[in-house]
C-alpha cells in the first residue's frame, strides 16, 4: 500500500505542475480525487513503479514521471492554488503510506537534497 500511495502522489504532483506550466488553462488535474488514488493500493503501486523506473507506465504515469522532477525541485511553485492542494494531498498521502518510499522518490529526483527544505515547508503549510 505504501508503494501505491507514494507513486500516486508523486505522479499527480508532477502532472499538476506540468499541466500548469505548459497549459496554464488546463484544469485536468485540479479536481483530481486524491483520496481514491491513495486508497487504491494497486493503482498507487503502479504509479510508484513507473516514476521509479521499476515497472511499466500508463499514459498518465508517463506524464507524471515527466513533470515530477520540476514539481519536487520547485515545491510546486508553478502550480495553481487548486493544483497545489492536489499535489500536497498526494505527497502527504504517499508519505503517510510509506516514509521509506517517499524518501526514495525524493532521493531520485532531488539527489543533492537542495530543494528539500522548500518542499517540506510546502508540505507543512501549503506555501
Amino acid at each position: 500500500m505504501t508503494t501505491w500511495a507514494f507513486l500516486t502522489v508523486v505522479a499527480l504532483a508532477t502532472a499538476a505542475l506540468a499541466q500548469q506550466q505548459e497549459y496554464p488553462t488546463n484544469t485536468k488535474y485540479e479536481n483530481f480525487n486524491t483520496d481514491s488514488i491513495i486508497a487504491n493500493e494497486r493503482i498507487l503501486l503502479g504509479y510508484y513503479k513507473c516514476v521509479m523506473d521499476k515497472g511499466p507506465c500508463t499514459k498518465d504515469g508517463k506524464n507524471f514521471k515527466r513533470v515530477l522532477p520540476l514539481t519536487i525541485t520547485t515545491a510546486c511553485s508553478h502550480c495553481s492554488p487548486k493544483q497545489k492542494t492536489v499535489v500536497r494531498r498526494l505527497l502527504l498521502g504517499i508519505r503517510a503510506k510509506s516514509e521509506a518510499r517517499f524518501m526514495e522518490m525524493l532521493d531520485k529526483y532531488d539527489p543533492g537534497r537542495l530543494n528539500r527544505p522548500a518542499l517540506f515547508t510546502f508540505l507543512a503549510n501549503g506555501n
